[in-house]
């Protein structure tokens, strides 16, 4: 009876093992694979553009926020993905990052809020903008050629990933626990049949 409560948790470990490794590999997976499609994506896009002469921001471009101008809405360190938008329909609301001559330094990626449009042609506006933490708007309007795109998603606190995994030191360790965990989980059940006399499967 002991045999069988022992060879049932010994199961039970072995499962949660396998199910810890299979969870962590597929979630590794598919976070290469869109990364690898965004990549794919962003170079055609880039591709084309330059072989018409058309010289676009990329189609898709992700950033990190470093200022709390947009606040509460989007904090410091966390991640945007921005998407470009070629009929200049962005409208107001939006949140966009745009190429900004006003702060110092000059030429400085900001991620604001449109609060006014004024439309130049069907194909060139002018922007206002203004960070939601903000009291008062940009001083210089943003042109649709200076916009970058608009804020797709948010991922919460992202920055700080990015400066972890900048270290050599901690991308060996990302690799190191996970396998060193999967290891013990394996001694721990290879130990315990030992102590008990029971034939290793």
């Amino acid at each position: 009876m002991q045999i069988t409560e022992r060879s049932q948790m010994l199961g039970k470990i072995s499962y949660l093992s396998k199910f810890i490794t299979r969870a962590f590999f597929i979630a590794l997976f598919s976070v290469v694979l869109i990364i690898f499609g965004i990549i794919i994506i962003y170079y055609a896009d880039l591709y084309m553009n330059v072989k018409s002469g058309n010289y676009k921001s990329p189609i898709f471009n992700g950033y990190i926020i470093v200022s709390p101008s947009m606040v509460p809405t989007i904090k410091i360190n966390d991640a945007i993905v921005v998407k470009r938008n070629n009929n200049n329909d962005y409208i107001v609301g939006d949140i966009i990052s745009f190429y900004s001559t006003e702060y110092d330094p000059s030429g400085m990626v900001v991620t604001h809020r449109i609060i006014n449009k004024n439309n130049i042609s069907g194909f060139s506006s002018t922007y206002v903008t203004k960070g939601d933490n903000n009291t008062v708007a940009d001083k210089n309007s943003v042109i649709t050629d200076n916009i970058y795109g608009k804020v797709l998603f948010i991922i919460p606190k992202l920055g700080f990933v990015r400066n972890f995994v900048s270290k050599p030191l901690n991308v060996i360790l990302l690799i190191l626990i996970p396998s060193l965990l999967i290891l013990l989980i394996d001694f721990a059940r290879i130990g315990i049949l030992f102590k008990k006399n029971v034939k290793i499967a």
